[in-house]
């Protein structure tokens, strides 16, 4: 039997499967190429025996393909995995476990699919729901689909206005992804991930945390945080304690409900009404593979390299940047105190690549701090 495992690379399976879908983007593509090569040899071992098919996403589809293909489907069973994929799922441990600040908690409010499926009455929802909030959270808020990815299906409104022809124009497609979750619209600071795998018995492996490289309306485009000759990694932010603990007790949960595999844990810091910067740390919980645990395990492939062509020696620790695309000017070329570790083979190119730098504001200075 072959040492390499079988792929289903579903990325973006939230919205709907690979051959089902209008078109796949560059991300995604560039997503799938990073995802594939951490399964090159040779394998971690928490990515279990070889002879399985692993998906991106557990699906219907995937387990499918890996009936087709006469091994067994790596992880939980789609049906847990769509429980505890639910964003539903993340806020209610957050609720029940006293993980969000309480001004948010007061206001976040999970919409049924049923209760979006007539426009009127899911507009009413929408405004009693509004209607009971403070007047600075009704300033700026969002609707975003219960399953989705990368920031996609997002609705903004202002001012509590429910009633408006972008949010009921929205309603029969939030409706297909499971209803949707009203929140108040948060001035981020720093987005951030916690990556884990469960394993059979429930035990948990906290692989790392990283800070997302976000566009300013939310979508994904990369991973960065800190490096160490053991190739630890952590996101470089005062949060990354809490973020772990958060981690921990989502994935306990998770477990309880029957979810095994990997996972990744968001969350966000932000600016409160009193002006100070506040964390919540349980946003999303993504029962599948993500973009960070493809970075962290990338870079532990990669830490010999990196270590050399740093001379790195404990306890010193590398700036360090996973982007699925090339900035407009290229990925930075090779001196002292940067380098670039293309994905793909045959040199640096636009695609995936990890860039590890001295320091974050060397990593900073070349990159930027936000994407254009």
């Amino acid at each position: 039997m072959s040492e390499t495992p079988r792929l289903y690379a579903n990325i973006g399976a939230e919205e709907g499967e690979p051959p089902q879908r209008a078109s796949t983007g560059r991300a995604e593509t560039a997503v799938a190429q990073a995802w594939r090569a951490l399964f090159e040899p040779p394998l971690y071992a928490w990515l279990e025996p070889a002879g399985q098919l692993f998906a991106w996403l557990n699906t219907d589809a995937a387990r499918a393909q890996a009936k087709d293909a006469g091994v067994a489907l790596a992880g939980a069973d789609p049906a847990i995995v769509r429980r505890v994929h639910d964003k539903a799922f993340a806020h209610e441990v957050a609720c029940r476990e006293s993980l969000l600040p309480p001004e948010l908690a007061r206001a976040i409010a999970v919409l049924d699919p049923e209760s979006l499926r007539d426009a009127d009455a899911g507009v009413a929802a929408i405004a009693a729901a509004l209607a009971a909030w403070p007047e600075a959270l009704r300033a700026r808020f969002t609707l975003k689909p219960r399953f989705g990815s990368s920031g996609r299906g997002r609705v903004a409104g202002t001012a509590g206005v429910a009633d408006t022809p972008e949010i009921r124009g929205a309603l029969p497609r939030l409706a297909e992804r499971g209803g949707a979750l009203l929140e108040p619209w948060c001035e981020r600071t720093e987005d951030l991930s916690a990556s884990l795998r469960i394993g059979a018995a429930g035990e948990i492996l906290l692989l790392g945390t990283t800070r997302q490289w976000l566009t300013p309306a939310g979508l994904y485009r990369g991973q960065r945080g800190t490096f160490d000759t053991k190739a630890r990694v952590t996101a470089d932010s005062p949060h990354d304690e809490r973020l772990r603990e958060a981690a921990v007790v989502v994935a306990r949960a998770a477990f309880a409900a029957g979810y095994v595999g990997p996972a990744g844990l968001d969350a966000f810091a932000y600016r409160s009404a009193d002006g100070s910067i506040a964390l919540r740390p349980a946003v999303e919980w993504n029962a599948r593979f993500t973009v960070g645990l493809v970075a962290i395990g990338l870079l532990r492939r990669h830490r010999a390299a990196i270590v050399k062509a740093f001379r790195l020696r404990a306890p010193e620790r590398l700036a360090f940047h996973f982007g699925l695309e090339a900035p407009p000017a290229g990925w930075p070329t090779a001196r002292e105190t940067i380098r670039t570790f293309p994905i793909r083979p045959g040199g640096v190119d636009s695609g995936p690549a990890l860039v590890l730098a001295r320091d974050r504001e060397t990593l900073e200075q070349e990159l930027g701090e936000a994407p254009a």
